[in-house]
């Protein structure tokens, strides 16, 4: 490590960055940490993920398997079920083990136990013999006596109204897709609506946002637009604004838009709500307005094709006095990364920042310069970086721009980033996705860690990148399959819901509509990214003509 780092960190600090650097290089390359190189790992996403890997091994016993499961910092699906598959241990976390088991061998159980295992669905269907044994038995956990009677009550959907908007939420969740559409099917008071709705409670208001973008629900939505909700969050605001959209009232969308620019934070959500506010009104004022955004969006990228202006938002595509040195850190080390981003963003004094900041002007550290650079610029510099292009050889711009896009939104370059959902590496290639992928591409001796190099991660995702474009044609079809999944966007378009020929607004509103979140802003910020990839590599793309050639139905 450079001296120059190491004098603007703490010594005890430093001391520790170096042992840690020097174990965690010698560790990478073995494919299973051990359970005694587990222990000696910080916690976090990435020690989650070889835990997660350990216990997925065959050759990992079931006691083995405790144990790594008792470091692990954030329980999600996938780590229960690899411990589940292991089999059945008196000492397994109740978290795991309880979820597993009938209402006979639950009822044998205690009480931390049935909550973990009772599930709410079941609950207005089960007989009122179980239904007194489990309020008794968890009669000093208030949260689930409370969801129990709610869910007994003669008329569910009022006794949800009645109570307050998190606890709706917790048990509208809870429920079965059947039983919510037969539960909402009628009697949906707005002003009920508008009293949980005023909470402003995240919860609640995602509630609000899936029941919009559900093809059903159409009592529940009718009743939301004659809500009036006038307190609540800028996504949520925008989304009441697309319900009256479909309502046809725009005089209401124009009003919930404004409501959802004023309470954006973010500069993408204002944007969006400027954008439609221009949409509904046809009034060019609008685009002027979206023309002074600083930041790249599919709105303000529209707002400047359309007014032939000069964009206000600054774009960095490359950094001076960039060295060939070797970087500070292993780049392809998760750990490594994990300890210096903390590191280096619990920095206040912000010429110690800087100076942190410039011991990453090494050619394999762009991206850690630019992910560490934003903070600096407080966010007002949009970096569109190449790094690591000249490990792979283009087919052509059109596939370096796609694939760069992809990794910007995937990773920002980050070669060593581990997701909550075990996402690897720069492309963020899925652990399931690793072997497969490396038979097809005739790739021998690679193991999930091999993924956290540059020049594999671009070759996998690559390939992938060539088969979902060979399927789904569109740079916009695409990016939605790589972040859902294929079988997700088949499953979304045989619908022929989306992207129709005849609609008003299309393809604006097929964007918004996507059911959802993620794949949809997802969508939206690579189309931005691939454009302006295609700019820099020197072909002009109009996102007008672009987004219409996704109409297809």
């Amino acid at each position: 490590m450079p001296s120059k780092f190491l004098q603007i960190l703490p010594f005890s600090l430093v001391l520790a960055f170096v042992a840690f650097s020097a174990f965690a290089t010698s560790a990478h390359a073995t494919p299973l940490l051990s359970l005694k190189e587990l222990q000696s790992k910080p916690k976090g996403v990435e020690r989650d993920f070889y835990i997660w890997e350990f216990i997925s091994d065959k050759d990992t016993n079931l006691q083995e398997s405790i144990q790594a499961y008792k470091l692990v910092n954030t329980e999600i699906p996938k780590l229960k079920k690899a411990l589940q598959e292991k089999g059945f241990h008196e000492e397994m976390p109740k978290s795991v083990a309880c979820v597993q088991l009938p209402i006979n061998e639950l009822k044998k159980k205690d009480a931390e136990c049935i909550a973990y295992g009772l599930k709410l669905a079941n609950v207005p269907t089960m007989n009122a013999s179980d239904i007194e044994f489990f309020s008794k038995k968890l009669a000093s956990n208030k949260n689930i006596t409370t969801q129990i009677k709610i869910l007994r009550a003669p008329n569910i959907a009022q006794a949800m109204f009645d109570s307050d908007a998190v606890m709706f939420a917790s048990i509208f969740n809870a429920l079965t897709y059947t039983q919510k559409l037969k539960i909402f099917e009628s009697g949906i008071k707005p002003s009920n609506i508008k009293k949980l709705a005023h909470e402003n409670k995240y919860a609640f208001n995602r509630v609000l946002q899936s029941i919009i973008l559900d093809a059903n629900f159409a009592h529940f939505k009718k009743a939301i637009s004659q809500a009036d909700i006038s307190i609540s969050d800028t996504n949520t605001f925008f989304l009441l604004g697309i319900n009256e959209v479909l309502n046809g009232s725009k005089r209401d969308a124009l009003k919930y838009f404004a409501r959802s620019r004023e309470a954006a934070l973010d500069p993408f959500f204002r944007d969006r709500a400027i954008f439609w506010q221009y949409l509904l009104s046809d009034n060019e004022l609008y685009l002027h307005d979206l023309q002074t955004s600083n930041f790249v969006d599919i709105f303000s990228i529209f707002a400047n094709q359309k007014l032939k202006t000069t964009p206000n938002y600054q774009i960095i595509s490359s950094f001076e006095n960039i060295t060939k040195k070797a970087p500070i850190i292993d780049i392809k080390d998760p750990f490594a990364w994990q300890i210096i981003r903390q590191k280096v963003t619990a920095i206040k004094d912000e010429e110690k920042y800087e100076a942190a900041t410039k011991t990453f002007y090494t050619t394999d550290t762009i991206p850690h310069l630019a992910y560490f650079s934003n903070r600096l610029t407080k966010y007002s510099m949009n970096y569109y970086i190449m790094p690591y292009v000249e490990l792979v050889k283009w087919r052509d711009d059109s596939k370096k721009a796609m694939s760069l896009a992809i990794a910007k939104q995937e990773s920002n370059f980050l070669p060593a980033l581990v997701s909550r959902s075990y996402a690897l590496g720069m492309m963020q290639i899925m652990p399931f996705n690793v072997e497969p992928f490396a038979k097809k591409l005739g790739m021998q001796n690679v193991s999930l860690d091999s993924m956290f190099d540059p020049a594999f991660a671009y070759r996998f995702g690559s390939m992938y990148l060539d088969e979902l474009d060979a399927e789904f044609k569109h740079p916009l079809f695409v990016a939605y399959a790589y972040n859902g999944g294929p079988g997700f966007l088949r499953r979304l378009l045989v619908k022929k819901k989306l992207f129709l020929k005849s609609r008003k607004y299309e393809p604006w509103i097929s964007l918004e509509l996507m059911p959802s979140e993620e794949p949809r802003f997802y969508g939206m910020k690579v189309i931005a990214n691939y454009v302006i990839y295609q700019q820099l590599l020197g072909k002009e793309i109009p996102i007008e003509e672009l987004l219409k050639k996704t109409l297809r139905y």
